[in-house]
């Protein structure tokens, strides 16, 4: 018998996975925001970016609050992360956390990724500002690449905690519920939410960035089968619509306020 495709729990993830999301993008510029401001600076934070009305700042105070996002993603993507494998949970909250530290470490290594192409970027600017020389840019690069596919490989399990003793069948469903439709409605939404988009960069990170999440699901269909399969049942059934559509309208709003940017 065919497993029904879990609709009312992919949504529930894909909300989940959009306000992991904008709650990672929050906190990665409030991290520029507040180096700049012990810093001497006069940060304005936005939603999507970072402004200071001090420029322009010595090199070193520009490095320091460059690389302040990109550490602080990395801080929580490790953090959140080393608790979702120590829990057990396969609610609201495990998968919301398992989104947040997936989007910290995609963050950071991301970043790492786009140097040598985006140069205006904070890791690219910070390049530029330290005088890194380019073999140890693509060099870098490169590192985060592989550093990233094996970091969400790596993942797969607590993926599968949400379906444990799955066949391959239902088991594809539900990596298609956790990554394919929150990746989808999820790049759409939060392209729609950060408009007007400061840079083309800005544009094309939250769909391709996160395409990443492919590798945990090709790493989830590769893990061993139980010799024998438990049924299927109704598959994400633990997971609330009603907090999960909640959580994701409360950080949307605060996103949205930031986009005219605050003064710190």
């Amino acid at each position: 018998m065919k497993t029904p495709f879990p609709w009312r729990g992919a949504v529930a993830a894909a909300a989940l996975y959009t306000a992991a999301f904008l709650l990672t993008c929050l906190v990665h510029e409030l991290g520029h925001a507040v180096v700049s401001k012990l810093l001497g600076g006069q940060p304005v934070l936005h939603n999507t970016f970072v402004d200071n009305r001090t420029e322009p700042l010595p090199a070193g105070t520009e490095v320091a609050i460059a690389l302040a996002g990109p550490l602080v993603s990395l801080a929580q993507g490790l953090l959140v992360l080393a608790g979702v494998w120590r829990g057990r949970g396969a609610g609201n909250a495990a998968l919301f956390g398992l989104y947040a530290g997936l989007f910290g470490i995609i963050n950071f290594l991301g970043y790492l990724l786009t140097g040598p192409f985006a140069r205006y970027g904070y890791i690219g600017r910070a390049e530029e500002l330290l005088h890194v020389p380019t073999w140890l840019v693509w060099g870098l690069a490169i590192g985060a690449g592989v550093g990233l596919r094996q970091a969400v490989v790596a993942t797969a399990p607590l993926f599968l905690r949400f379906g444990p003793g799955l066949a391959r069948p239902p088991r594809g469903r539900l990596m298609q519920a956790l990554v394919a439709l929150p990746w989808l409605l999820g790049s759409g939404l939060i392209t729609a939410l950060s408009w007007p988009l400061p840079t083309l960069l800005s544009l094309i990170y939250p769909p391709m960035s996160n395409l990443m999440l492919g590798a945990a699901w090709g790493g989830a269909m590769r893990r061993p089968y139980p010799e024998e399969a438990v049924a299927p049942g109704f598959l994400l059934a633990a997971l609330r619509l009603g907090p999960a559509l909640g959580l994701l309208v409360a950080t949307a709003a605060v996103y949205r306020l930031l986009a005219p940017g605050v003064v710190l």
